[in-house]
């Protein structure tokens, strides 16, 4: 079967023509190690007249759509398949494809793909922060593992000495408390921390948070 592939980065606003579609917006919860998803977009031409499909655009890179023929008859059916490649990335994401006929080529459709990427590795917060003059006691970051993960926190490290991190297990396996330490909160200072992790096994993970002293 042929398939036409479409694959730009521009997308513009939504109108619906006379193609009927089944939905136009579709949620997807998945895990990093399912690697992507695909989302099939039905329609059927309700007009009286033949339509064709000109163009199918996706919002990124990262998202394809393809189609197996342009031209549709008058209540012929078809669908548009998307496939969003998750590349590492984690989190909510919004996607948009964008389809122009020549029913109302003017106003496109906008199919709307909406992907939450579990985090395998949870960090709160991100950055601590002490201002200058304050007393340097330990602020903590909380790292969570996800339940039905595999992973597991290999190191812990501060690119500055003088921000000193340490790592606590709170719940075996699955839960951590990195504490940092300035010597001192007399000047400004930075650190980054290095949270590496075994997972996934091809490609480990390395998170970061980060110190700040302003």
């Amino acid at each position: 079967m042929k398939y036409f592939l479409f694959q730009l980065c521009v997308f513009a606003g939504s109108a619906f023509g006379q193609l009927a579609w089944e939905t136009t917006e579709q949620t997807f919860n998945s895990k990093p190690q399912d690697k992507e998803v695909v989302a099939k977009y039905k329609f059927t031409n309700a007009g009286p007249k033949p339509i064709k499909i000109q163009n199918v655009r996706t919002s990124c890179g990262c998202t394809t759509a393809a189609l197996n023929k342009t031209d549709y008859a008058p209540g012929e059916s078809g669908d548009i398949e998307a496939k969003f490649t998750f590349a590492g990335r984690t989190g909510r994401q919004e996607k948009a494809i964008s389809v122009d006929t020549t029913a109302n080529p003017e106003q496109p459709t906008i199919l709307k793909l909406h992907v939450y990427i579990q985090e395998t590795v949870k960090i709160e917060p991100e950055v601590v922060l002490w201002r200058v003059g304050e007393q340097p006691d330990p602020k903590s970051i909380h790292i969570v593992i996800a339940d039905d993960a595999s992973a597991k926190i290999v190191s812990i490290t501060s690119d500055n000495p003088a921000l000193k991190v340490k790592l606590t297990e709170v719940k075996p396996g699955k839960e951590y408390e990195a504490q940092i330490t300035p010597d001192s909160a007399a000047q400004p200072a930075a650190a980054t921390v290095m949270i590496r992790t075994d997972y996934p096994p091809d490609n480990p993970e390395t998170k970061y948070a980060y110190a700040r002293i302003k």
